[in-house]
């Protein structure tokens, strides 16, 4: 009567652990289609990856970084400046760099400075230029396409590691709860036989 008040409720908590910890490990694995009779097994991620990354890109899209909320954000003022000073910044350290080194430095510098005063002059018009082309024509510049191209690149062993990463102590209270499941139908069980 003890051992069936102990062991049924043990092995209830282990089987809902145990259950939990192969269904998070599926979601990866295995990571190439495995038959098996009529069935072929292959992890969700592995197998949808596609469809997720077209997924990824329709909410980053449509809810996350519509095209036109980008554009709006870019057509301010301060990101103009900031981006202009950025490209002014960096054409003119290029420049500077990779002009020969037998034309004297100070005339490489003086160089870099006239480009970098032309970026800083011409960049603002040339990115409302831009700003407005997008605008037209939104369906030309998709982040959610650049992200699902992203997705659709990584292996699904990185994903796996940025999943485990991110939502690792989530994962392992899935398992536990799985445990702390199987625990309670297992006493519960126990409960039912011994009441007959």
């Amino acid at each position: 009567m003890l051992a069936r008040w102990i062991f049924i409720p043990l092995i209830g908590a282990f089987i809902g652990w145990m259950t939990n910890v192969i269904a998070i490990r599926m979601l990866f694995r295995p990571r190439r289609p495995v038959k098996i009779l009529f069935w072929t097994l292959q992890g969700l991620i592995p197998r949808r990856k596609a469809e997720i990354a077209a997924n990824i890109a329709g909410v980053v899209d449509k809810d996350l970084l519509p095209v036109k909320e980008v554009l709006a954000y870019f057509n301010t003022p301060e990101a103009t400046a900031g981006l202009t000073k950025i490209v002014a910044d960096l054409v003119r350290r290029r420049l500077v760099e990779r002009l020969p080194s037998f034309i004297p430095l100070g005339l490489r510098e003086a160089a870099g400075r006239t480009i970098e005063e032309t970026i800083m002059k011409e960049m603002p018009s040339a990115l409302e230029e831009l700003i407005e082309e997008l605008s037209r024509n939104p369906a030309s510049f998709s982040i959610g396409e650049i992200l699902a191209e992203k997705f659709n690149k990584l292996d699904i062993a990185q994903m796996e590691d940025v999943v485990v990463t991110v939502a690792g102590r989530e994962l392992r209270y899935i398992e536990w709860l799985g445990g702390l499941l199987g625990l309670l139908i297992g006493v519960v069980q126990a409960f039912l036989a011994g009441w007959r």
